[in-house]
């Protein structure tokens, strides 16, 4: 029967939209329709010539067939539908515009945005037919819908697909209007982080339907795909990045492929890399070396194969900022001349981005200050007030007896660590008199006084002839494999043999069991103090800074005895002066709510003011200077953000792709030796949102529809979504009743089945 009736009236009558106008009870219209074939086989049971069986099932059949066909028109057909009137109602159609639409991934290679294009334009396209009923407004959507008369508007260069962004923009630009539904074409990939489903029930409870078409494929089947990229400086003199990078892929199980950083035209870094299974994702990394101090922008791109759908996401930009910073201000203290203090001296010394001023006992009441700024520096001694002391982002304190401190300066050092944020290291043999103060606080350890300790752990390391004073090779943890601070190369496995390659150390101090909340790092391969092995070097965190152990004091045993080209010793120690160092705050810091953004994106910066104290200061006055990518100048006046103290906000819209430099003015900073300016720089990159995860997401479309009241239609049905927006209930369709009876095709049909009857009772001879 569907070859006789139109796609509407078989939706209709599948719908259950089908029924008899002049009907009885349906069960009794049944039983008038089962009992036709055996009325009619009863009266062939005889005839006026004698017949076949097979003759004889023929004409009971065609005449049952006749009988039933006259009383499906007796009994008047009708179908309910719905229709509008013609060019009373508005249909929107949204069409997404955003770059995914490049994709060329439809039949012969076609890219979506052309097939739609034709599918929409075209002299068989829909919006013709649409046209004559309704009065269609078409959209076209990426992060913005705006309205479009022709294909050549579609240019597929949105960096963002918003759906919901969408569908509000359109409810809004045709609101008050009769609109009868919604057409959407979509991937249906959506990247704006907003759920469309509370749109589509918006237009549900409107009774406007949106009636959604997928386009592409649901799997991108052959690409290569840059998915993240992520950089941090970590070792050698923080002049090397380690760069990590994920690759996803689909196609190219077990092929390999070349990995290069481009520093403008220059290769910098590369490295060729075997790809995973098919569907999966895998981390790669690179190291590079800036040769500039000034935010670089760097691209990664990866081997581009023939067979690839999708190349845009075989290159991805990002920023390092390789500025130049002042060093960080480290304050190193030690009770008497030391091998530790001479080489922790030499390697500070050569990395610019450490100042290392220290105060060190020569004698009774004698000391030699070293690396200071100013002839008042530590003239004094150990700093007695926040102002002096703070100045220092982290304390590096040798073998210091306990009256070398005031309790009050004590309390001020727990306050540099816990409020100010700083770090504190104890390098050497501990005081055990500090056990009962605030320093006993503030470590990773818990000092204990010797007299505690089992006879052959007292003594600590100015005993040699004790247990505690032989050569011992300290042992990695598997924190400290991967601490930050203890790499000695980028590679775990070269990283491991260093180490085991790295000379003896004589002496260790034994102090009490490492803290609930302390990470060791290195531990002595043989002493154990209450069945735990005695640990060497810990850290922990302690309120806003942090704080370290180091219970040996021959690390200048990694020097001496290493070749002289070897810097192992300098880059552990400078690696480990900067972990203490870098995180503790500055007066003034920048930060941006994004780590990269793309064209059209809005940025947000925020500023964290403190004052002489460090205590959060919402009383300054802050500008914030914008220089985009062409070099062009912009003044923005940053806002107290009332909800968090000493924290002031502003927001621009990136325009163009580059990089950006901020500069924030602070007024009331102003003051001798303080910084008022802060500089910072972000990147604004191509996007690869559109490109990663591309495929067709017909399960999101098919809830838009669904949530709506509409239906979902793969893009080779949409000639079928013409005639079903005209017949699906609306806030303004009608109800419209639609005979069958008097239907061309059900007269022929009779016709036909009759003139066969009477052909078939002629040649039999029949009357």
């Amino acid at each position: 029967m569907s070859f006789f009736l139109d796609a509407s009236t078989m939706e209709a009558i599948r719908n259950g939209q089908f029924s008899f106008a002049y009907g009885p009870h349906p069960l009794l219209a049944a039983l008038l329709f089962m009992a036709l074939p055996v009325v009619v086989w009863l009266l062939y049971r005889k005839t006026t010539r004698p017949l076949t069986p097979r003759w004889k099932a023929l004409l009971v059949t065609l005449r049952s067939l006749i009988a039933m066909v006259l009383l499906f028109m007796l009994l008047r057909p009708v179908i309910t539908t719905w229709q509008v009137n013609p060019q009373e109602t508005y249909l929107a159609v949204l069409v997404d515009d955003s770059q995914s639409m490049q994709i060329p991934d439809l039949a012969g290679q076609q890219r979506r945005r052309d097939v739609i294009a034709d599918e929409l334009y075209a002299d068989n396209g829909i919006l013709a037919p649409l046209s004559q009923r309704y009065q269609v407004r078409t959209f076209a959507f990426n992060s913005q819908a705006r309205r479009i008369s022709g294909a050549d508007e579609l240019t597929a260069a949105g960096n963002a697909s918003r759906l919901d962004q969408a569908l509000r923009q359109v409810r809004e630009q045709l609101g008050g209007l009769p609109l009868s539904a919604v057409v959407l074409i979509s991937d249906g990939a959506d990247n704006a982080g907003a759920d469309p489903l509370t749109s589509a029930r918006e237009f549900g409870a409107e009774q406007v339907p949106i009636f959604t078409v997928g386009v592409g494929q649901t799997q991108i089947p052959q690409d290569i795909a840059i998915t993240e990229v992520s950089a941090a400086s970590t070792i050698l003199d923080n002049t090397l990045f380690d760069v990590q990078v994920n690759l996803a892929q689909r196609g190219f199980a077990g092929r390999s492929v070349r990995l290069r950083v481009m520093d403008g035209e220059t290769e910098v870094a590369s490295q060729t890399v075997l790809l995973g299974p098919d569907g999966s994702s895998r981390r790669y990394e690179l190291e590079i070396s800036p040769e500039r101090r000034e935010p670089i922008l760097y691209e990664l791109q990866v081997d581009e194969f023939d067979e690839e759908i999708i190349l845009q996401n075989n290159r991805y930009q990002f920023l390092v900022d390789n500025s130049e910073r002042p060093p960080l201000n480290i304050l190193y203290v030690d009770g008497h001349p030391r091998n530790e203090f001479k080489f922790i001296r030499r390697a500070a010394e050569g990395d610019e981005s450490l100042r290392l001023a220290s105060y060190l006992q020569t004698g009774p009441g004698r000391f030699y200050r070293q690396g200071i700024n100013t002839s008042t520096e530590l003239s004094d001694g150990f700093p007695e007030t926040a102002e002096d002391l703070y100045q220092y982002q982290a304390i590096v304190m040798g073998d210091i007896d306990r009256d070398f401190f005031s309790d009050e300066q004590l309390t001020l050092l727990q306050d540099f660590v816990a409020e100010r944020g700083g770090g504190l290291l104890v390098a050497g043999m501990l005081d055990d008199t500090f056990a009962d103060t605030v320093l006993g606080d503030i470590l990773p350890v818990t000092p204990v006084r010797s007299e505690v300790l089992p006879t052959f752990l007292q003594g600590g390391i100015r005993r040699g002839n004790h247990a505690t004073g032989e050569l011992f090779v300290p042992r990695l943890t598997s924190a400290g494999e991967f601490a930050a601070l203890l790499r000695l190369d980028s590679d775990d496995a070269v990283n491991r043999r260093l180490w085991g390659e790295m000379p003896a150390l004589q002496g260790v101090y034994v102090t009490g069991r490492p803290k609930p909340g302390a990470s060791v790092l290195l531990e002595h391969p043989i002493l154990q103090y209450q069945n735990q092995a005695v640990p060497v070097l810990a850290t922990q965190r302690y309120g806003s800074g942090r704080s370290m152990a180091l219970t040996t004091a021959s690390t200048w045993r990694w020097q001496m005895l290493m070749p002289s080209d070897d810097d192992s010793h300098q880059r552990i120690w400078r690696q480990s002066l900067r972990w203490l160092a870098q995180d503790a705050p500055e007066r003034v810091t920048i930060d941006f709510d994004r780590a990269f953004y793309n064209q059209g994106d809005r940025v947000n910066v925020s500023a964290t003011v403190l004052d002489a104290g460090y205590e959060p200061d919402n009383n300054a006055s802050l500008y914030l200077q914008r220089t985009d990518p062409l070099g062009d100048v912009s003044d923005v006046a940053m806002s107290w953000d009332i909800s968090e103290d000493g924290v002031y906000r502003s927001q621009f819209t990136a325009d163009s792709e580059g990089i950006y430099r901020v500069l924030v003015d602070v007024a009331s900073a102003a003051g001798t030796g303080i910084e008022t300016e802060k500089q910072a720089a972000f990147v604004v990159t191509p996007s690869l949102r559109e490109y990663n995860n591309a495929g067709l997401d017909s399960g999101m479309l098919g809830r838009i529809a669904e949530a709506s009241g509409g239906r979902y239609y793969s893009l080779p049905q949409i000639q079928q979504l013409v005639d079903d927006i005209e017949h699906s209930p609306g806030a303004y369709s009608m109800e419209v009743q639609e005979d069958l009876w008097d239907k061309p095709w059900l007269l022929a049909l009779l016709i036909a089945l009759m003139s066969l009857d009477w052909m078939a009772r002629r040649y039999r001879g029949l009357s």
